[in-house]
C-alpha cells in the first residue's frame, strides 16, 4: 500500500476519534441503565438503538422492549420502563388534578395549575390527611364557598368513620345514608328503624354496636332520673349514668348491700338519708345470713330492728380472736336466756359452746375440756364470784386444773380480795395472812408485801399468827429474788413459832436457790419433823421455776445423785428442750 497522502489520514483520524467516542458513550449507556452480562466495548447496534432512544426520552416499542426480555436485559427494561413513566408524569398529575376540580367543585373558570398551594390541599384532603385552620384558610375566596364546605365535610365524615368504626367505607366523599347515620350517633340521636336496618344490611356491625351502646346509656339515664325521683334526691346535680350515685341508687333498689367506698361517697354528698336506708340494705341481709348460719330461720322478722340481729351479731363477733374483751359475759349469759325463752335451743347452743371456747382462750387453756363444770366455773370468775375452795382443790388434785393456770390464778385473786375485804370488815389479822397467801398464788408478790406493809407487829400479840404472816412475807420476798429479806422473815417466824415446819421449808428453798443443796436438805429434814409432808414437792416446784439453764441442770444433777429413784421425775428436766 502507498503512503497515504495528509487528508486521507486526518479522515481516518476522524473516523477513528468517533469510533472512540461511540464506545465510549455505549459504555456509559450500559453503566446507567445497568446492562450486566454484555461485555462487549463494541457497540450491540440494536442494543445501542434502545439505550439511545431511551436516553433521548423516545418511547421504546413493544417490539424492543420485548427483545431486551428475550436477552435477559430484564433491569435495564425496568429502569428505561420508570423512565419512560416519568415523562408522562405531568399528563397524570394534570388528569388527577382535573379530577380532583371535579369533586371537590372547583369553578371549571378558576384558575388551578399544579404548582397552585389549592392543588395541594386537594391532594392531602384525598388522601387523608390532617387539614390546618391556616390551610383552609387558603379556600376563603367566594368562588371556592363550596369547595370549602365539601372539604369541611370530608374531613367530618373521616373523622366520623374512625370515632364510629366505620372506616371500611373507602369513599372519602360523604355519602348517604352513612354521613347522615354518623352526624346522628354523634350527637346521640336516635336512629330510625331503617337507618340501623342499613347499618346491619351492609355490615356495619361495630357501628351498630356503638348504637346499641347508646341506646342502653340512654335507657339508663331514663332509669336514673326515675331513681332520683323515687328516693327524692332530684336536687342532686349528678345527671350522668357514670356518677356513683347512679349505681348506689340501683343497689338500694334491688336491696343490695353497699360497699364501703360507696357509704363514704353518700356521707361526702351529705345524702344521709340514703346512708340510713343502706345501712337498713346491709342490716337485712346480714340478718339473714346470721339466722342462717345459727340455726336461727325459724324467726320471721327480718327487720334489724328485732332483738334477735343485736344476738347473734354478738355471737359472730365471739368467733373472731379479739372478741371475747369486747363483750360482757353478763351481756352473752342473758343473750343464752332470751334464745331459750324464744325456743331457739339450737341457737343457744352454739352460743354456749362458742362463749365456752373463748373463754378458754382467755384463761389460756388449750386442749380437750369438758363444759361441765368449768363454763359455769369461768362464768362465776367473769361474774366475779368466789369459787369453792375445796372444788378448785379437788380438780387441781385429779389433774383437771393447772395450779398455775389462769382459772387458778383468777381465783386466787377474787379470794385474796376477799379475805381483804373481810380484814378491813372484821379487823381480824388472820385474814391478811390468807389474803397475801392467796395473793402470792395469783402471781402478784408485790400485792401480797403490800397487804401486810402497813402492819402495826406489835399489836400482834398471836405468836402462830405472827409466824405465819412473816412466811407469807418471806415466800414473797424470795418470789421477787429477794431473799436475805425473804432469810430474815423465816429466821423470824422460827422464833415466834420454832415447832411450825413452813419457816423451816422456806428456809430450805432459799438454800437451794443459793445453790446451797445439803444445807437445804437439812432444813428440809427439820421440816418434815415438824410435820411437813410436801418438802420433794418444793423442790420439784424450785427445779421446774429455775429459769438459768445450767443452775438446773446442776440442782438435778445433784439430786439423781443423792437418790435416782426418789428423784426420778428430774430427769425430764435433764432433755434438750427442757434446759
Amino acid at each position: 500500500m502507498g503512503n497515504l497522502d495528509e487528508r486521507s489520514l486526518t479522515s481516518i483520524s476522524r473516523y477513528m476519534d468517533h469510533r472512540k467516542l461511540q464506545n465510549q458513550h455505549f459504555t456509559a449507556l450500559k453503566e446507567k441503565y445497568q446492562v450486566e452480562h454484555n461485555q462487549s466495548a463494541e457497540p450491540d447496534i440494536f442494543l445501542y438503538f434502545i439505550l439511545r432512544k431511551a436516553e433521548l426520552g423516545i418511547q421504546i416499542t413493544e417490539i424492543e422492549f420485548q427483545w431486551l426480555i428475550e436477552n435477559r436485559f430484564t433491569k435495564t427494561a425496568g429502569i428505561i420502563d420508570l423512565q419512560q413513566y416519568k415523562t408522562e408524569e405531568l399528563q397524570r398529575l394534570e388528569a388527577e388534578l382535573l379530577r380532583l376540580r371535579v369533586r371537590y367543585c372547583i369553578p371549571e373558570d378558576a384558575e388551578l395549575t399544579i404548582a397552585n398551594p389549592i392543588s395541594s390541599l386537594l391532594w392531602k384532603v384525598e388522601s387523608g390527611g390532617v387539614i390546618s385552620a391556616s390551610e383552609l384558610e387558603l379556600l376563603n375566596h367566594d368562588a371556592l364557598v363550596d369547595t370549602k364546605k365539601v372539604i369541611q365535610e370530608v374531613l367530618q365524615f373521616s373523622q366520623l368513620k374512625v370515632t364510629y368504626k366505620a372506616a371500611k367505607h373507602l369513599d372519602r366523599l360523604p355519602e348517604e345514608p352513612l354521613f347522615s347515620i354518623l352526624k346522628k350517633l354523634d350527637v346521640r340521636e336516635q336512629l330510625t328503624d331503617a337507618e340501623a336496618d342499613w347499618l346491619l344490611a351492609h355490615d356495619f356491625y361495630e357501628t351498630l354496636d356503638i348504637y346499641w351502646q347508646q341506646e342502653n346509656e340512654r335507657k339508663a339515664e331514663r332509669e336514673f332520673s326515675v331513681l332520683k325521683a323515687k328516693y327524692q334526691v332530684e336536687a342532686h346535680p349528678d345527671t350522668s349514668i357514670s356518677s356513683p350515685l347512679y349505681t348506689i341508687l340501683k343497689k338500694l333498689d334491688a336491696e343490695e348491700a353497699l360497699v364501703n367506698r360507696e357509704c363514704k361517697w353518700l356521707s361526702k354528698q351529705n345524702l344521709n338519708t340514703l346512708v340510713t336506708l343502706a345501712q337498713h340494705h346491709k342490716d337485712k341481709i346480714l340478718f339473714a345470713s346470721l339466722k342462717s348460719k345459727y340455726q336461727a330461720t325459724q324467726c320471721e322478722s327480718s327487720e334489724p330492728t328485732n332483738p334477735l340481729f343485736l344476738i347473734l351479731k354478738r355471737l359472730e363477733a365471739l368467733n373472731s380472736e379479739t372478741s371475747m374483751r369486747n363483750w360482757d359475759s353478763q351481756v352473752i349469759a342473758g343473750d343464752i336466756q332470751w334464745l331459750s325463752d324464744q325456743g331457739l335451743a339450737g341457737t343457744a347452743q352454739i352460743l354456749i359452746q362458742t362463749h365456752f371456747r373463748m373463754l378458754k382462750t382467755k384463761y389460756r387453756i388449750f386442749g380437750a375440756l369438758a363444759i361441765e363444770p368449768f363454763y359455769e366455773i369461768m362464768l362465776r370468775l367473769e361474774r366475779g364470784e368466789r369459787l369453792d375452795p375445796k372444788q378448785v382443790v379437788q380438780l387441781i388434785e385429779e389433774g383437771r386444773l393447772s395450779r398455775t393456770g389462769n382459772i387458778a390464778i383468777a381465783h386466787y385473786r377474787l379470794e385474796a380480795i376477799f379475805y381483804e375485804k373481810e380484814y378491813r370488815r372484821t379487823g381480824n389479822r388472820w385474814n391478811l395472812a390468807s389474803a397475801s397467801s392467796n395473793w402470792r398464788k395469783a402471781g402478784k408478790p408485790e400485792k401480797a408485801l403490800q397487804v401486810t406493809e402497813t402492819l402495826n407487829w406489835d399489836k400482834v400479840k398471836e405468836l402462830d399468827l405472827k409466824a405465819a404472816l412473816l412466811v407469807t412475807r418471806g415466800a414473797a420476798f424470795r418470789d421477787l429474788e429477794q431473799l436475805d429479806e425473804a432469810e430474815q422473815c423465816a429466821t423470824k417466824a422460827m422464833e415466834y413459832q420454832p415447832e411450825s415446819h413452813q419457816p423451816f421449808t422456806l428456809m430450805g428453798a432459799l438454800s437451794y436457790d443459793r445453790g446451797n443443796y445439803t444445807q437445804g436438805d437439812d432444813w428440809f429434814e427439820m421440816a418434815v419433823e415438824r410435820g411437813a409432808t410436801d418438802t420433794d414437792n418444793e423442790i420439784e416446784k424450785i427445779v421446774r421455776m429455775t429459769k438459768q439453764k445450767e443452775k438446773r441442770r446442776e440442782v438435778v444433777e445433784y439430786l439423781l445423785n443423792k437418790d435416782p429413784d426418789r428423784y426420778k421425775w428430774a430427769k425430764v428436766y435433764l432433755k434438750p428442750e427442757s434446759l
